[in-house]
Formats: structure tokens, sequence, C-alpha cells
């Protein structure tokens, strides 16, 4: 029988599809966007997104397992019905943050390499308690996204969620030990808050099998009977795709938001870093930061007038030095400052083309992300000891190949890009455990295929030192001005 394996890729702006077969070749894709955040809207979204061969393929063994973004929260009845959210992972509780953030327990558990913040799960779930006391009482589950479109497949409509189980990723942000063996909740968080830990499910491996899909949804869609495995949060599912998976290997996801993580076999706590147990072996290590992406596409888009495509291509008519200098928000990692909002500074004016200024405008936000980059690669390299040979590279921020040359010239290091599919980072995992293949190095040849491979600009590196050297003394004195 043909064995085909679907990951299902959940993000903030739409639902893509991606299926392989058991040689890695991909082997149909399917997207739909999403135009609002509510429970609805994701399956219809999932079902327009389905590609026709899942359907077609009647005596094909399905494998499915999902990927969501990470920290976004959902409570459902017994039914699986949402009757709270989902609240999305960038949306935060500062009044009830401000409350408990020197709570003992939010304490230990930064020792334990995991960060409670105030876009965190447990002080949202806090905040509905004590001003939403009737829709708590309703919830049966608080879970991820990732749950949520697994368990809507695997139980039929009308039926009780009796047994439901959240992957280790995605139970990160809502309060585990991942120190422990195995990784449980960590009770005395909840124990502090004075939150029910009845309506938080069973912790489960990445890749572990749940079940076949009975569901009439399922069935709709083209994946009646097939297996469901857990799935993982999509910075972890990214880093995988893009070949973080032996010791020292480091990815640098690139979307709305830059996602580094590193596969690390200890923990070495860091007030930029938190950790989640990694899908195949040992942790992985890294950071959320603020939004990246999303601040060059609004800019070029709302500001600008034009394009983010069109405008990358006036980045290369920029003389590399030429840059302003750009600061991201500070929201998240490293700096974790909710004041410390993006500012451009060193603006001068000048008498030349158009194309050109709105080029720079462009360049200096790709040079300051970049930086944002190099200072985790550096960080990575300083708190774990390790030689960087090279970087990999995914998401749809890897698109532009002057952006990856100036990436490489800064970080100092050849860049192996893997485009914009996290499929893979989704399946391997599965594959993996469920002893599909072997050994891992046998699934990394197969699943594993980079794009494209990037070489330091020797130019380029001597024009950029001086950025380097300022960009982060610069980013903690802009902290200074925005207090102010």
């Amino acid at each position: 029988m043909k064995q085909i394996f679907i990951g299902i890729d959940l993000g903030s702006s739409g639902i893509r599809v991606e299926v392989y077969d058991i040689e890695g070749n991909l082997i149909a894709i399917g997207k739909e966007p999403i135009s609002n955040q509510t429970g609805e809207e994701w399956l219809r979204a999932l079902e327009a997104s389905v590609p026709n061969i899942v359907k077609e393929c009647i005596n094909c063994e399905k494998h499915v397992s999902v990927t969501s973004t990470s920290g976004t929260l959902i409570g459902v009845s017994k039914y699986g019905e949402i009757v709270y959210g989902p609240l999305m992972y960038y949306e935060r509780a500062d009044e009830w943050y401000e409350k408990i953030k020197n709570y003992n327990s939010i304490k230990m558990l930064n020792e334990k390499g995991v960060k409670i913040d105030r876009t965190s799960p447990p002080v949202k779930i806090l905040k509905l308690k004590n001003e939403r006391r009737d829709i708590y009482d309703n919830v049966r589950w608080f879970i991820s996204p990732t749950t949520y479109l697994l368990y809507k497949l695997y139980y039929d409509e009308g039926k009780i969620w009796e047994d439901v189980c959240m992957d280790y990723t995605n139970a990160l942000k809502f309060g585990i030990d991942i120190t422990s063996s195995p990784p449980r909740w960590f009770y005395s968080l909840y124990d502090e808050l004075g939150i029910d830990m009845d309506k938080l499910p069973k912790l489960a491996p990445v890749g572990e099998a749940i079940g076949v899909a009975k569901s009439r949804f399922a069935e709709k869609i083209g994946l009646k009977n097939a297996r469901l495995y857990q799935g993982l949060t999509d910075g972890n599912a990214a880093a995988i795709a893009g070949g973080a998976v032996d010791t020292g290997d480091i990815n640098i996801y690139i979307g709305t938001t830059t996602v580094p993580k590193i596969a690390i076999d200890k923990i070495v706590t860091h007030p930029a870093l938190y950790y989640h147990i990694h899908p195949i072996k040992g942790y992985l290590a890294g950071s959320a930061t603020g939004f990246t992406g999303a601040f060059l596409s609004w800019f070029s888009e709302k500001v600008l007038g034009i394009p983010l495509d069109k405008a990358s291509e006036y980045v290369e008519k920029v003389k590399a030095g030429s840059e302003y200098m750009f600061f991201p928000y500070g929201d998240r990692g490293p700096t974790y400052n909710p004041l410390l909002e993006p500012a451009i500074i060193g603006i001068k004016i000048s008498d030349e083309p158009k194309e050109i200024l709105l080029g720079r405008f462009i360049r200096s936000i790709m040079l300051g992300i970049t930086l944002l980059e190099n200072y985790f690669i550096e960080l990575f390299r300083e708190l774990f000891s390790i030689n960087i040979g090279y970087v990999n590279l995914t998401g749809g921020g890897t698109k532009s190949k002057m952006w990856n040359k100036i990436r490489a010239s800064i970080y100092g290091k050849r860049i192996i890009v893997h485009g914009d599919l996290v499929g893979t980072g989704i399946i391997i995992p599965l594959l993996i455990r469920n002893r599909f293949y072997s050994s891992i190095d046998e699934v990394k040849k197969v699943f594993l295929k980079p794009v494209d491979v990037v070489e330091p600009d020797e130019s380029m590196i001597e024009i950029y030192r001086p950025y380097k050297e300022v960009f982060i003394k610069k980013w903690q004195k802009l902290q200074d001005l925005y207090r102010a």
C-alpha cells in the first residue's frame, strides 16, 4: 500500500498542507489564507487547502501531523467546541502578569529554561478565571491549535473528548518542567495561580501515535482512517525542516517574526533564551523575537507604498555601508522590554533617485534584522562553546539572494537555505519515532534538501564590521529614550 505523509501547517495568516512520499519527495501542496482567527475559519481553510491527491488516493495509508503557532491558547468544552479564544500568541495580559511576575514558581520555571511572560497561556487563563468565571467553568481542556486540529480529526462530532494529550513543544509555554524525565506539568505554578490542573491535557512526545481519524470532518476532507501523530510548534517544525537535527546545528526562521534555534545537549540558562525538548533528542535553545518580517512588509507596503517584492529589487542598487541603522521591536527576545518600539536612526537628506532612497530604507531594515540574527549566533557560540561552520535558514525572508549575501557576510559563515516549507519538520519526528527509517542520518539525507548555499562576501564583511560592533550597544541606549 502506498504511504503518504501529510504535514498541516496552521499559521497566523493561512494554512498550508504539504504531502510527501516515503522517499521525501513533495508530491502535492495546498494553501488557503485565513481571514480571522476562529476555529470555524481554521477548519474552513483546512478543508480548502487539502490537495486533491489526499482525497483521490483511496488505497493510500495516510499519516498526518500538525504544527501551529506557539503559545496560542484555546479553551474547549468536553465536546471539543471552542468556548474561549483563540487567543493568539502575541496577545498580552499585562495587568495580570504584573500581579504574578514575582511568584516563586515563575522564577523557578525560568531557572529551568522556560519563560512565563505577559503573553503566556497561564497568565491568560488566570485572567479568564478571575474576570469570566462562567466561561472558565465551561472549559474542559485548555489546549493549543495543534491539539485542537488533531483531536477534531480524531473524535467524531458529538463525542466527548475523554483522553486528550498535548505534545511537549506546544505545552512548553503553558508551563512544563522539561528537566524532569519524562517532562511533566510544573504543578507549583498552577497551584500558586489557583488554576485547576484537571483542565490541562496529558503530555506526550512529538510524533507519538494518537490513533486513526474517525470524525465526519476527517472523512469530508479525505482523511478518514488516516493515522494521526502528535504535532509540534511552528518554530520547532521550521528548525527541523531547516536542519537543526544534530547537536550544534543552528537554524534561523525568518518570517513574521525571527526565530533562532540551536540543537543542544544541555541547558545553560540565559535571559535571552528559552528551551524546548528537541523532538528527536536533547534540547532546542532559542528565542522568539518581536515582529521583524511583519514590520518590513508593513513599512514597504503601508509607508513606502510599494509591494515588498518590488522594493526588494531596489535593494541591490544600494551601496553596502550606506544603510541607516534599524532596530526592531524589543517586546520579546532578547530584551523583553514592551516599551522598546522599532526605530530607524541616521537618516540623511540626499539628492539621489527615488529608487535608491526606497531601497536604502528596505535594506536598512533587512540589515537591522540580520544584526539581530547575528546577536543570537554569537550568543550560541559563546554560551555553548561550539564552533559554528554554517547557519541554516528557513522562512519567507530567505527568498532574497541579496539579503542572504548580506547575512552570510555579517555572520561570517556559509549559509544553507532550506526555503519556506516546514512540512518536512512536521513529518521527520514521526518518521523517526515510529521507525519508518532506521537512522536519523538516513532521514536527513532523504528529507532535507537545501535550495541554495551562499558564501560570505569578503568586502561586505569589512564594511559591516562596524555595524556589528555597535548594534547591541545602541539598541540598549534606545531603551533609555523610550523610557523617557
